[in-house]
């Protein structure tokens, strides 16, 4: 029986969720859980936080996570609401625009600096450049980043992600103590330098300036929100990267018409976000006995929403399994969530997307890159995540 939480059943898992739709709105799958197929009930799903507890997470079912160790996406209203403002705050859509020309030179300079027949353009490019921004954001030293980067990837790749421990311990600061110590030292510098009336304006001082109910955020809520920023530039942002990348290098005629057209780059991307998400599925806790298009559910149960599913409904997209550059309504995908809780993150993931193919597009000939011989597609091992692992590819000869 289908199980979300297993990485080997997760992952290239289309046909298994096509079989699904078509049998229902709802499926029962491993463990018991309520899976939500289709498009239309898992957007009401999404929008009813009342009755879908997002307390539980991405964790399996079963592990409870400690309040002060819940990332955004694992409160609820009204907690959700004024944290998720803060965070809105501290990254709105004009912090991103003025990021966007330190966006384009870092990726100018990743690229230059790319070996000169062969490299891994996930591990050089997709994977590097969201942590740099990211980093900039917040307003942390530059020549963290790389350890950053490993420590987001080693949680990510861990047990962490479903179980909340690794064998070091549990929660995140026992589990990664370097990691969560590092952010700490951060959040007390910068605290600090305010409190001595520094002027700062990155997204950690935005942070830490922000009031929810009249109160500052405790430094845990703070730490979770970092760390939510961290991995969620590794994760969300370097998959979309790295699963569009792919799509323009698999298949010419996509890199062709993007570059005869780069106004079709926006499609692309909402295109990319529909068809291969980088998150797979949400999952909610069912707070009071109700039902999903009929089928009951319990309270205490656990939904999963199937957005990876939702997104292929062929009730709302036609030929939903096809990647199409005219796709009128492929920024429909639920892929960032939907109701209050879509991603304050997408706006930047968008734009390091957009600026970081651009980039690529501007940096290559068109078919002067090609796909190693012999590449199979394998898979990034966290189980809720969709992307290329590695984007092997060869210039050619001139």
């Amino acid at each position: 029986m289908f199980d979300p939480f297993d990485a080997a059943q997760s992952r290239d898992a289309w046909d298994v969720l096509r079989e699904l739709r078509a049998d229902g709105p709802v499926a029962t799958i491993a463990g018991g859980l309520r899976y939500v197929t289709r498009h239309a009930e898992a957007r009401a799903v999404l929008r009813d936080t009342g009755t879908f507890s997002n307390a539980s997470g991405m964790k399996a079912p079963g592990v409870d996570i400690p309040f002060e160790d819940r990332l955004l996406g694992e409160l609820d209203p009204p907690r959700h609401t004024a944290v998720r403002r803060v965070m809105v705050t501290a990254m709105t859509p004009k912090v991103v625009h003025a990021a966007e020309p330190f966006i384009a030179s870092t990726a100018d300079a990743l690229l230059h600096a790319l070996p000169t027949e062969r490299f891994d353009l996930v591990t050089s490019y997709a994977g590097v450049l969201p942590n740099r921004v990211t980093m900039y954001l917040l307003g942390f030293d530059p020549a963290d980043s790389d350890q950053l980067a490993r420590w987001a990837k080693g949680l990510m790749e861990s047990t962490f992600p479903a179980l909340n421990r690794t064998e070091r311990g549990v929660g995140f600061a026992a589990a990664f103590p370097e990691f969560a110590g590092y952010i700490d030292a951060r959040i007390a510098e910068r605290a600090a330098q305010l409190d001595a009336g520094e002027h700062r304006d990155d997204v950690l001082a935005r942070l830490i300036r922000l009031e929810v109910d009249d109160e500052a955020l405790p430094p845990e809520q703070l730490r979770a929100l970092v760390r939510n920023l961290i991995t969620g530039g590794l994760t969300t942002t370097t998959q979309l990267l790295g699963n569009l990348l792919f799509e323009i290098f698999s298949r010419p005629e996509v890199e062709r018409a993007l570059r005869a057209d780069r106004t079709l780059l926006g499609t692309a991307i909402e295109e990319s976000l529909r068809l291969t998400p980088p998150i797979l599925f949400l999952a909610r806790g069912c707070a009071h006995d109700t039902e999903i298009a009929g089928c009951p559910v319990h309270q205490g149960e656990r939904v999963v929403i199937g957005s990876a599913s939702a997104n292929r409904d062929e009730q709302v997209f036609e030929q939903a399994e096809e990647f199409q550059l005219d796709r009128a309504n492929a920024d429909q995908h639920l892929t960032f969530g939907f109701g209050t809780h879509v991603c304050p993150g997408a706006t930047l993931a968008r734009a390091v997307a957009r600026i970081g193919v651009d980039a690529v597009l501007d940096h290559f000939g068109e078919g002067e890159l090609t796909l190693e011989p012999g590449f199979t597609f394998e898979q990034v091992p966290t189980y809720f995540e969709h992307g290329p692992r590695r984007l092997p590819l060869v210039r050619a000869a001139t």
